[in-house]
């Protein structure tokens, strides 16, 4: 049976021990043909390498998304990928919450067991008495990174994400493009008070004022990041008010928007935007029952978050803000991405 060297390349222990990559794999692999004084050698290495290893990565992180379904579903996924990766080998503990069963005060709870945790990457809507509670944890010197959405207000140690306002600024200039010199409403669907959302809206609104006057956001309609609430409010709203020109998901749900769409027979009329390319998004794309998702690499985001709390704790200040580029798909350009 061979040892165990998980985590530790044999390129890297041949040349700390000064043996070729052929001697270290026998040794690895438990083969003869090997010395026992350059076995010991090599074993010496690898113990070496494995101690700084646990030394450097036995951290525990606490990942505290509240979010959509879907996007819960992708950081968990994404995380647990780069995490099982030779780079990083965290202790994670991960709290999943779905939007709609979001409360503050169970929220502050678990934040208040961050004793037990070395750092935290959060995503959530906005609130005074979070941001309180996330100014006492960076007050302990523990690093706090905000993902995707920001706490701008809370003393976190950084925001890990890409310029949602950019994002929202490019679905405009999508539609606008799209309708030409049409003139008619855009339907815009939210959710919760979350960063994100409050700074794509501000994008969106900037360019249709000034590129696109054409096109009005008559109303904004909100949903609880579910399929379920967005199918129905979308649908109570065409059928209250006609149908738009566009519609701008903001939020989550983008299933419950199709699908109301295609109900209503519009899919062809109305002109579909909505965020996070994932598994629902990614099909939808595929089916023409929306025109473009509008996304950022969650991949490279969490690689980038673990390096900022490595450095963090490694006593390197790293309070730098991090974007990441936004990505525009389709239905040609999606088919092989990598998707949960």
């Amino acid at each position: 049976m061979g040892l165990n060297w998980k985590n530790i390349s044999i390129k890297k222990i041949a040349e700390q021990s000064g043996y070729g990559t052929a001697t270290v794999d026998r040794v690895l692999n438990n083969r003869q043909g090997v010395s026992k004084k350059s076995k010991d050698e090599i074993l010496k290495i690898l113990t070496n390498l494995q101690k700084g290893i646990n030394k450097e990565y036995a951290k525990n992180i606490l990942i505290c998304c509240e979010s959509g379904p879907s996007y819960n579903k992708t950081l968990e996924n994404t995380i647990d990928q780069v995490n099982s990766g030779e780079k990083y080998q965290f202790n994670l503990s991960k709290k999943l919450i779905a939007a709609k069963d979001f409360k503050v005060e169970k929220f502050i709870k678990i934040l208040n067991h961050s004793e037990k945790f070395d750092a935290l990457i959060i995503v959530c809507q906005e609130n005074q008495i979070i941001d309180n509670s996330i100014s006492q944890i960076t007050n302990q010197g523990k690093p706090v990174i905000t993902l995707t959405t920001d706490l701008p207000n809370s003393n976190r140690t950084c925001y890990v994400g890409c310029d949602q306002s950019s994002a929202g600024a490019t679905a405009a200039h999508l539609i606008g493009k799209h309708l030409g010199k049409k003139n008619g409403s855009i339907l815009m669907v939210m959710s919760m008070p979350y960063r994100c959302q409050q700074e794509r809206e501000l994008g969106f609104r900037k360019v249709l004022r000034l590129k696109y006057s054409n096109l009005k956001i008559q109303e904004s309609i909100f949903t609880l990041d579910t399929s379920e609430e967005s199918y129905k409010n979308v649908k109570k709203y065409i059928k209250e008010n006609g149908a738009p020109l566009g519609i701008y998901n903001i939020a989550g749900g983008n299933l419950g928007v199709a699908r109301a769409l295609e109900e209503l027979n519009l899919k062809e009329q109305v002109i579909f935007i909505g965020h996070e390319l994932n598994k629902n998004s990614r099909y939808l794309l595929e089916n023409d029952k929306m025109d473009y998702v509008i996304s950022h690499d969650v991949e490279l985001e969490i690689k980038v978050a673990f390096e900022k709390i490595k450095n963090n704790l490694n006593d390197f200040k790293d309070k730098n803000a991090y974007f990441s580029d936004v990505i525009i798909y389709n239905k040609y350009n999606c088919l092989n991405k990598n998707v949960f």
